[in-house]
């Protein structure tokens, strides 16, 4: 604690003894052939969603998605899954649970061009009950804490839409995601502080946990080193995400397993 107190006094010394001088850059955009694929399977009984996008062409843009590609998953060596497009670049699978210890591939056609992409799931360990503590009269704050040993990453689903705290016309949903990704990345420690976020009574929070396999685990890194981390007292070169799609294709395709649970936000005695 003495060390990192004592390096973040250097790093303000230098930061504020360092000048500053206005750079003029234009930023200019480059048309590409790639495909963005976004698509992870989970043990839970359900049609996943496989997304395909193009990349930005204008900074803070929308994704052009990616319509009429052909798109299966094959399931060890043998099963054949099927996969439908239900509205523009959105596709989803035949109901299907993934399979510890099976293999998958992700098989696209579009465009005259084929991509494919193999993964497998890793255990998921066992989540602790949800924190929260009143941060003022009726409002809740949720506490969050590395889970177990392995990398993980848990997505809270939040709903006060019942609550009389919900006004006419407000979507009173939220959605919140802890990595928990078991580095020890500077970038990391010194993420930019976010809001904190408060809920009222009655809040239903709904927790997904995944596992994270190896190789998802640098692909997350990575991609946070991007998003989420930047901004903080250290940081990154922008460089290229790994990706475990074949060329011309870049994102990630994950098999992981799910542990869920559900909470109701109420006065603690």
């Amino acid at each position: 604690m003495e060390m990192r107190r004592g390096l973040l006094y250097l790093l303000t010394f230098i930061l504020f003894s360092c000048g500053e001088d206005k750079i003029e850059t234009r930023l200019m955009s480059v048309d590409t052939d790639l495909l963005v694929v976004e698509a992870v399977l989970t043990n839970e009984n359900k049609n996943h969603k496989i997304l395909l996008t193009h990349p930005y062409q204008m900074l803070n843009g929308k994704a052009a998605p990616a319509s009429g590609a052909t798109i299966i998953v094959v399931e060890g060596n043998d099963k054949v899954l099927e996969v439908t497009e239900v509205a523009p670049g959105e596709y989803v699978t035949e109901t299907m649970t993934a399979v510890y210890g099976k293999i998958y591939t992700l098989y696209i056609q579009y465009k005259g061009r084929e991509y494919y992409a193999f993964a497998g799931s890793v255990p998921v360990e066992p989540m602790n009950p949800l924190q929260y503590d009143e941060v003022q009269e009726g409002r809740y704050q949720l506490r969050f804490f590395e889970s177990g040993s392995s990398p993980n990453y848990v997505d809270h689903s939040i709903s006060w839409k019942t609550t009389p705290a919900c006004a006419v016309g407000e979507s009173c949903e939220a959605r919140i995601v802890y990595y928990d990704l078991k580095t020890i990345d500077v970038n990391e420690l010194f993420k930019p502080d976010k809001a904190a976020y408060t809920v009222p009574l009655g809040t239903v929070v709904i927790r997904r946990k995944y596992s994270v396999s190896p190789a998802h685990k640098n692909y997350l890194r990575s991609l946070l080193s991007e998003t989420e981390w930047r901004g903080g007292v250290f940081d990154i070169q922008r460089e290229n995400v790994p990706t475990n799609l074949s060329e011309g294709a870049v994102g990630y395709f994950a098999v992981a397993s799910v542990l869920s649970d559900t909470t109701i936000i109420i006065q603690k005695p």
